[in-house]
């Protein structure tokens, strides 16, 4: 007979009402059959929904916890191959979010920044790809306001869920070839 008992589910087995966050929830414990086997079976239920006292199972009273979402995982190479594609040929109106996606490449190392420089009037950061082989860049550097950034940050987001088509994605010998320009 198998004993695991599974984890506590997000709504009522009775009534199909989802839980809230703390909410009191009555799991139950009993015996039945699932695919011509015996099993032990948790049925998670709203007060409401809970067996009487002496019903004559197994159950105990918890508290429904809300999980805290996922952090999601940026995959770094992409977003450095939209940077040197965008470098080649660089959106318009994206100035601010190609910033961005440079600084978070300085964060993590996929590149340097080795000075502010002005060109025609126009802040920009220059940066070397560190490796063998000396590939430099440069950025503009927009001077950003707080009402700026939540407009930036839903576009990065998008971004990093990949919103970007696969078509407009460099190939890597794309990549190479923007690297030698």
């Amino acid at each position: 007979m198998d004993w695991k008992i599974e984890r506590i589910r997000d709504r009522c087995a009775e009534c199909s009402q989802p839980f809230t966050h703390d909410q009191r929830v009555v799991s139950v414990v009993a015996l039945a059959i699932v695919e011509n086997a015996e099993r032990i079976v948790r049925r998670d239920l709203c007060v409401r929904c809970g067996p009487s006292a002496g019903a004559g199972s197994l159950f105990w009273e918890t508290r429904f916890q809300q999980q805290a979402p996922k952090k999601k995982k940026v995959d770094f190479d992409r977003l450095l191959r939209i940077f040197e594609i965008w470098q080649k040929d660089p959106p318009k109106e994206q100035e601010a979010l190609l910033y961005l996606i440079t600084l978070l490449l300085v964060r993590k190392r996929y590149l340097r920044m080795v000075d502010l420089v002005t060109d025609g009037g126009r802040e920009m950061l220059r940066l070397r790809k560190p490796g063998a082989a000396e590939q430099w860049y440069f950025t503009p550097a927009p001077l950003l306001t707080p009402a700026d950034l939540p407009a930036l940050r839903i576009q990065l987001e998008e971004l990093i869920d990949g919103s970007f088509a696969e078509e407009e994605m460099p190939t890597t010998t794309d990549a190479q070839a923007v690297a030698e320009a």
